[in-house]
């Protein structure tokens, strides 16, 4: 018995050690939310933001061995119409490397029935998607205003997706769409970033709060991680 005891446990340590992913939680100064995974949050220009890491229990199960989820959820408790826009939101490690948003959607692909957001698993209130990606929301208000493709933003993504066989219909389903959130209004979904190493330290995720009709950035969210 003891000598399988010490087998089972040199197996665990030899897993812990051999894990190379990084697990998020919130940096100690965070202010922490309650609810699923390592969740915290922060306020810019009456917009509360909140980021749970840990939080992915879908398909495929082991996907933070591929990219980094991240569930945020936005309440825009302020007067102005802000946009929310994956080049608006980034990681920043201590070294100052920085890591964007990964957009899961193929813009100039056939959408199937299955990636059709028809009742979002998230919730949605006074939030318009952006114009390009209503075919995958037929049901939610389509933004009319000006919302610009970035084809140089989201290309360089689908051809990362693709090597590692991503992204899923669940990633598709769950994920935070683009388009302007109005005052009062609420949004949450999750955002990918690349695969992040247990090595990464202390992170910074920043989320600018651009107001959507003059384009000004109004202040910045920004959520402390650290990785281990």
């Amino acid at each position: 018995m003891h000598v399988r005891t010490l087998l089972i446990t040199g197996a665990l340590l030899t897993a812990a050690c051999a894990r190379t992913v990084a697990k998020l939680s919130p940096a100690p100064g965070a202010t922490v939310a309650q609810g699923p995974g390592e969740g915290a949050m922060a306020t810019a220009a009456g917009v509360r933001v909140t980021a749970r890491a840990e939080a992915w229990q879908w398909d495929p199960s082991d996907l933070k061995a591929k990219v980094t989820p991240i569930l945020l959820e936005l309440q825009n408790d302020g007067a102005n119409p802000v946009l929310v826009r994956y080049n608006r939101i980034s990681l920043t490690d201590e070294q100052g490397h920085h890591f964007n948003v990964m957009p899961p959607y193929d813009i100039n692909a056939t959408v199937t029935e299955a990636e059709r957001v028809e009742n979002p698993f998230y919730g949605f209130d006074r939030f318009a998607v952006a114009p390009y990606l209503s075919r995958w929301y037929p049901r939610l208000l389509r933004y009319n205003g000006n919302f610009a493709y970035d084809a140089t933003y989201y290309s360089p993504y689908l051809t990362e997706y693709h090597q590692v066989h991503l992204p899923t219909t669940d990633m598709i389903q769950r994920a935070l769409p683009e388009g302007v959130l109005s005052a009062g209004g609420r949004v949450s979904g999750f955002v990918y970033f690349q695969k992040l190493d247990r090595d990464a330290g202390r992170l910074t995720l920043a989320i600018d709060v651009v107001n959507a009709q003059s384009g000004a950035v109004l202040g910045t969210a920004q959520i402390p991680f650290v990785a281990r």
